[in-house]
């Protein structure tokens, strides 16, 4: 296996037959403009986690499409849009629709990461050099 991300989209259906375009998998890159979106440095230099940042962060940092629509049924457009710029189309969305963009992205996230920490389970019982070498007296 690789331990390059191969960009790679993934399409996650929503209500009313509009759908999001996102990121199978998140690069290194990726994932720490995520949580630089997620986090505040106070004047002390300490980090904070600012809770409602948190899924907005999650998904700018995977949405790359959309269909969904301004009132005129023209698509709202965020493919290669800045971030700021992303926010502020979902800060304009109906709350209904929102939530549901959060929802779905936030399960893509979780089975992201849930396949993630099953791959480092699978990938250290593969590994030989941490599995215990034969004693003196078996060999005998």
């Amino acid at each position: 296996m690789s331990d390059i991300v191969v960009p790679r989209e993934l399409t996650l259906p929503l209500t009313n037959g509009r759908s999001l375009t996102v990121w199978a998998e998140l690069n290194h890159g990726q994932y720490i403009a995520m949580l630089s979106r997620m986090y505040t440095e106070s004047k002390g230099g300490e980090l904070k986690r600012d809770v409602l940042k948190t899924t907005d962060a999650t998904v700018i940092a995977y949405l790359i499409d959309w269909t969904l629509t301004d009132p005129q049924g023209a698509r709202i457009p965020v493919r290669g849009l800045p971030p700021d710029d992303v926010q502020d189309a979902l800060n304009n969305l109906r709350q209904a629709t929102a939530l549901e963009v959060k929802r779905a992205i936030e399960a893509h996230h979780a089975t992201v990461e849930a396949a993630g920490e099953a791959l480092k389970k699978t990938e250290s019982s593969d590994d030989s050099s941490t599995r215990p070498l034969p004693s003196a007296s078996a060999a005998a």
